[in-house]
């Protein structure tokens, strides 16, 4: 297996920031400003972001399957257990401590101090094993996804040294009976299990994905994610091997653009992220590969692999500044006469830049965490192991979201 450690997967870093993003749009679509609930008909805006970002469920998946292809990729040998989990410690945890203090600050501001046992799920990282959206969501709603990277990375030493022995066939078929996992798994339950108590009202509306327990187990559950995080290490192993063998970049980017078409007119819990898991998969190896051998990226641009840089923060920061801080200006540029309040339309020329005044605000805000708290605390908290000084640090940090 070649060394990989001065290889810097640029492409990559920038992809995780077009991740990013995808689920920054996806929430605001849910805003109401371009389709309020009740109007008949949504707006030609509307329709457009609804085609860009209608199901942001599909970049949480290429954020599990770039976790394991990076955790993979920047492995080192005699690596110990301790100096894994310290790194992956320093490199989540101040940014989710921090940022689900502050939402919890909101939600005992609006509505009193919730359950202890929320809190502590929380904070814990344990949130998305409890079947109820009041605990997987009930904080800072994105960080369900960071509960199964921490089920993802206790898992994952022994996961790469089992994989490490496959051979090229037995990596290719572990990644193919995974991806008919994340196809299939959902099925199995889907319709067959109910709960006895479920949540008086839910934040997300579960009914078109099957019910709330389809779509806990679809979307949140850590053990149904875990298939696209093997899909990485897998596509991984071959990528360092030089055994993979897939389209080009040109061509992933053709089969993104179908996938995501064929996504978004996929039945129930399908668009969680089937129709993409294949065109993700696809080009994350195609983009190593190029950034491998100098071939051409659109993503190794340096605003775009800065952006991807900060994009763990931004991620972890957005809805609280879309919800805490975007919204409120929202109320007061109405309070202003400005624009019409979130039960009317607005017209494209309010509701674009205020869509861009909300990317804007949350790209400072995350700028802000990643140089003062995420940076930081990694120099901090890593451990201090000898690296050879003309080895330049991977620019790919792992994206947990």
């Amino acid at each position: 297996m070649r060394s990989t450690e001065k290889i810097q997967l640029r492409s990559l870093t920038g992809l995780r920031g077009v991740f990013a993003l995808i689920v920054l749009g996806a929430h605001f679509t849910t805003v109401g400003l371009t389709a309020p609930q009740g109007t008949a008909n949504a707006s030609p805006l509307h329709r457009v972001l609804e085609a860009l970002f209608a199901h942001g469920s599909v970049a949480v998946s290429g954020f599990f399957l770039l976790s394991g292809f990076v955790l993979t990729w920047v492995s080192r040998p005699g690596d110990t257990l301790r100096e894994f989990y310290q790194r992956r410690f320093a490199k989540v945890y101040p940014i989710h401590a921090l940022t689900t203090a502050v939402a919890l600050a909101f939600v005992i501001a609006s509505f009193g101090v919730p359950v202890w046992n929320l809190i502590a799920s929380h904070f814990l990282l344990v949130q998305s094993w409890v079947p109820s959206e009041f605990f997987y969501f009930g904080v800072n709603g994105v960080t369900w996804s960071l509960a199964c990277e921490a089920f993802f990375y206790l898992l994952f030493p022994g996961l790469l040294i089992l994989l490490s022995r496959a051979r090229a066939v037995g990596l290719y078929v572990t990644a193919g009976i995974c991806a008919l996992l994340v196809f299939t798994l959902p099925a199995l339950v889907n319709g067959v299990f109910s709960l006895v108590n479920p949540d008086p009202f839910e934040f997300v509306p579960t009914s078109e994905a099957g019910g709330p327990v389809t779509f806990w187990f679809a979307y949140v559950f850590p053990p149904a994610r875990l298939p696209e995080f093997v899909i990485g290490i897998a596509l991984a192993l071959l990528v360092k091997r030089a055994s993979w063998r897939g389209p080009g970049v040109a061509v992933c980017l053709a089969l993104c653009v179908v996938g995501w078409v064929v996504n978004d007119n996929l039945p129930g819990w399908g668009h969680f992220q089937a129709g993409m898991l294949i065109p993700w998969a696809l080009l994350i190896a195609a983009l190593a590969s190029v950034d491998i051998h100098g071939g051409w990226s659109p993503l190794r641009w340096r605003a775009v692999v800065w952006f991807g840089e900060i994009s763990f923060s931004f991620y972890a920061s957005h809805l609280i500044v879309q919800e805490q801080v975007v919204l409120r200006l929202g109320a007061w540029m109405h309070h202003q006469g400005w624009v019409p309040d979130n039960t009317v339309t607005w017209h494209w020329y309010q509701a674009v830049p205020f869509f861009l005044l909300d990317a804007v605000i949350t790209t400072l805000v995350a700028w802000g965490l990643f140089r003062l708290v995420e940076l930081p605390m990694q120099r901090l908290l890593r451990p201090r192991t000898r690296r050879p000084a003309d080895t330049p640090v991977p620019a790919l940090a792992d994206q947990n979201a």
